[in-house]
Order: structure tokens, then C-alpha cells, then sequence
């Protein structure tokens, strides 16, 4: 049995897992706490087999756990009844649980999921009913170097106290040359001082 101590409602939560036989392997922060012989952990990171048969039994050992979507006591503000939707639809998601927080991902990042994990992950006996499968440690590495995901550089905030930039000066008005101006003018707008004014580009059109 493994001398890691983990906090007993991890291990519920991987006993129960197991008690409804649930193809995964471990990932996440418990993953590396396993390798590390310790650390804190706020949930288990799971990855489980994606055929219908186990993810009906993932199913079921959700509900035996009362799990609902949401995280860190946090429900999930959309509401929605998990429980009619397609699990490998609904993921990557975190549900909570009597237990601790399960996420669930069946294919993270530089990964084709639980297949993929399986083969070099290894098997620990954490706790009597509890002996789940660990994903290696150059598996979780490629799941942490590819899951980050590169971000545009931010553009730089103006500084408080630099001065607002200078409004743009408005267009100047347009002025209609003799040439352009045209002889028809209505007589009944214009008078002939307006009229030889504009001919002369002494005011705006």
C-alpha cells in the first residue's frame, strides 16, 4: 500500500469510482501529488474511457455521489440537469460531489484520451477499494506543455496620468472656387451680395 496520505474524501471519491467499476486514469494535481509522495489537492482529475458501457458507469457513480456541475461549492449557473446529456458531450466539466470536486475530461489537451493514458500509466494502491490507474509523468507533462494555450500580448494601458490625446481637428469647411460655383442660383435664397460673395470664395457654399 502506498504511503501517500491523501484526504479521505479523495479517497472516497476514487472508491467510489471503483465501486461501479469506472474505466479512468488520474491526472491533474492528484496525479502529480501521487508521484510527489504529498501535496495539497483540491479534487481528482479523472480521464475516463469514452465506450458507452463506462460512461453509463460514470454515470451511475456520479449520481450515487449526488454530483452536480459546478466547483468549489460553486454551482454551475447555467443550470442544466447533467443527467440528460451525453457525458462525453458535456466534458471537460467539474462536478461536485458529497465527496470532493471530480474533473472530467475524456480527451485532454495533446492526448486521444484514456486509450492513450493507459498504456504507460501505472496502477497504485492508495487505500483498500482504491487503486486507480496514474498516468506517467511524461504524460502529464505533454498535458501540461500542449494544454497551454498561447495568448495574444494584451495592448498596453495608457497611463493614468498621461494626458487624454488631442480631439481631431474637425474638416475644413468646403469652399466653392468661381469655377465651380454654379449661375444658378435661386433668387429667392440667395441675394446678389451673397451670390457675387461666393463667386468671389468669400464664404462657404
Amino acid at each position: 500500500m502506498s504511503e501517500l496520505q491523501l484526504d479521505p474524501e479523495l479517497i472516497a471519491t476514487l472508491a467510489a469510482l471503483e465501486t461501479h467499476r469506472v474505466e479512468f486514469v488520474l491526472v491533474g494535481d492528484i496525479a502529480h501529488a501521487i508521484y510527489d509522495a504529498g501535496g495539497w489537492v483540491s479534487g481528482v482529475a479523472i480521464v475516463p474511457g469514452d465506450y458507452g458501457r463506462n460512461v453509463d458507469r460514470l454515470a451511475n457513480a456520479l449520481t450515487a455521489m449526488h454530483a452536480q456541475l459546478g466547483i468549489a461549492g460553486r454551482p454551475d449557473p447555467r443550470s442544466r440537469d447533467w443527467r440528460l446529456m451525453d457525458l462525453r458531450e458535456l466534458a471537460p466539466c467539474t462536478f461536485m460531489t458529497i465527496y470532493a470536486d471530480v474533473d472530467l475530461d475524456f480527451r485532454p489537451a495533446g492526448t486521444t484520451g484514456y486509450r492513450d493514458l493507459f498504456q504507460d500509466a501505472e496502477r497504485y494502491d492508495l487505500a483498500p477499494g482504491a487503486r486507480p490507474h496514474v498516468a506517467s509523468l511524461d504524460d502529464l507533462d505533454r498535458i501540461g506543455r500542449i494544454g497551454l494555450v498561447d495568448r495574444p500580448e494584451p495592448a498596453p494601458l495608457a497611463s493614468a496620468s498621461a494626458p487624454p490625446p488631442p480631439p481631431a481637428a474637425p474638416p475644413p469647411p468646403a469652399i466653392v472656387s468661381p469655377d465651380q460655383a454654379s449661375d444658378d442660383y435661386d433668387l429667392d435664397i440667395w441675394t446678389d451680395d451673397e451670390v457675387r460673395a461666393i463667386r468671389a470664395c468669400r464664404i462657404p457654399f
